[in-house]
This record gives C-alpha cells, structure tokens and sequence, in this order.
C-alpha cells in the first residue's frame, strides 16, 4: 500500500523514476532560488485566503488594511529593514522581494472587492480529504476551500497564473477532488460544482473547471497504473523534462536489480 498526493501522481504521470526518487527514495534535490520565492510567494497569498476565509466564517470581514498588514508580516523577513528592501539586488525577471509585494498587493485588492461582498459561503477551509485507490493505497490532500450559496456547493481550488492551453495539467487534481468529495458527501454529487480562483487574474471569481466522465476513468487507470508498478523505468532522454530534471546523476547510473 501507497501513500500518494496529487503531486506525487503527477509525478509519476511524468517520469516512474521520477516518482521513486522524489517521493519513494525521498533522495535530496537541488531547488533554484526562483523555485523557493515562486513557492513562498504562493504560499504566503494562499494563507492569507484562508486568514480571510476564516474571519468571513467567524461573521467578521477584515479590512484591506488588515490583509496588507498580514501580508507584510509573513512575506518580509524580520531582519529586514526599509534601506534593505529598496536596495535589495535580486534577479528582476522573477521579482524580488519588493516587487512582488506590490503584485500581491494588486492581487489581494481584487480578492477582497470581490470576496468581502459575495454572497458565497465559506464552510470548510484548508481541509485535508483522503481517498483510497482500488488497491487500497492512500491519496491525501487539501480542499483549499469549499464555498455554499444558492443550494449549490462550490468545491474550489486557489491557483496562480491559470491558462485554458494548460487545463491537461490540472486534470488529475480535480479527478481526485471530486472523488474526495463525493466519497465524502455522496448525497452532494449533483448540487456541487469544482472549479479554481486564479489570484494572478483579473478576472478573480470562481471558474468551473469541467470534467469528463473519461478524466475520472484516466485517474483512476493512473492510480492502478501506480499500485501494481514494480520496476520504475527511467525516461533518460527521451522527454522534455529529463533537461531540468534534478535527479539526472542517479538517473544516468540507474541498473535494473536482478
């Protein structure tokens, strides 16, 4: 039996070895300064949604000013001061310190001029659902937040930069929501609908993301896929992502166990 993620089915959709090295070896990999800001700046954004979604439940809607405040205390480090901030020297093409505050500061603006006046409902957030794959092995992730107005559950996923060219990649993410959710709330499954709020849009209200009936069987053949696999084959090579792939060195030395 497996303990899986959404990650880590992705992973393996990816490269077997990939997915052995990462989540089965658990080997040490090296991650780019970039990755780590992207990552934190995410993060950082994602938990002040909840911060929000949290008071909004509780009956209390904070200010801007709050959110802001919030903002500036989990993203800035507490050893930086004013003159660090405006001489810092990162890399711009990815933001620095400064600048993506000023781009969460726009982002949270259209958030909270939407948010803190909807009429949705926020009765779960942050989480966490299980569900087991026909072989018994066990999928855990997160309900970012799931939404009630009008009769109508909105199961809702918080992404960043979302693109309809790039809706393949987000299949299995909400194969395995809905599926977390209708084991979970069987007598929901037609008053509910998935979808995502892209923080990096405009446009920052809830959008369906539809699913096929096809999209559910293809998760689940990927789960049995992932269950009953017992030699990960490498890729080297053969694939786009071998070029940035931080496991290339064991890789190029993998042998079949006899």
């Amino acid at each position: 039996m497996l303990n899986l993620t959404v990650s880590s089915i992705k992973d393996f959709q990816i490269c077997e070895r990939l997915f052995d090295y990462r989540h089965m070896e658990k080997l040490p990999e090296k991650i780019y300064a970039r990755d780590i800001n992207t990552e934190k700046f995410e993060n950082t954004i994602k938990n002040i949604v909840y911060f929000f979604m949290f008071k909004k439940q509780s009956g209390i809607i904070p200010s801007y000013s709050a959110i802001l405040n919030r903002w500036e205390k989990m993203w800035f480090p507490k050893n930086m001061n004013s003159y660090d901030i405006m001489t810092e020297q990162h890399e711009t093409v990815y933001g620095n310190t400064a600048s993506l505050t000023s781009k969460a500061a726009n982002s949270l603006l259209l958030f909270y001029n939407y948010y803190s006046k909807s009429e949705f409902i926020p009765i779960a957030i942050s989480e966490e659902y299980y569900l087991n794959t026909k072989n018994k092995s066990n999928i855990k992730d997160t309900f970012d937040i799931i939404f009630y107005m009008n009769k109508t559950f909105y199961v809702t996923k918080v992404l960043f930069n979302y693109k309809n060219s790039q809706k393949d990649m987000y299949t299995t993410d909400f194969a395995c929501m809905k599926q977390g959710f209708e084991n979970r709330h069987p007598d929901k499954k037609l008053k509910t609908k998935y979808g995502y709020i892209d923080m990096m849009s405009q446009n920052i209200r809830f959008q369906e993301f539809h699913l096929t009936e096809d999209d559910i069987t293809v998760f689940n053949d990927w789960c049995d896929k992932i269950d009953t696999t017992q030699i990960y084959m490498p890729k080297r090579g053969l694939i786009p992502y071998c070029k940035k792939c931080p496991f290339d060195k064991p890789c190029s030395k993998w042998k079949k166990d006899k």
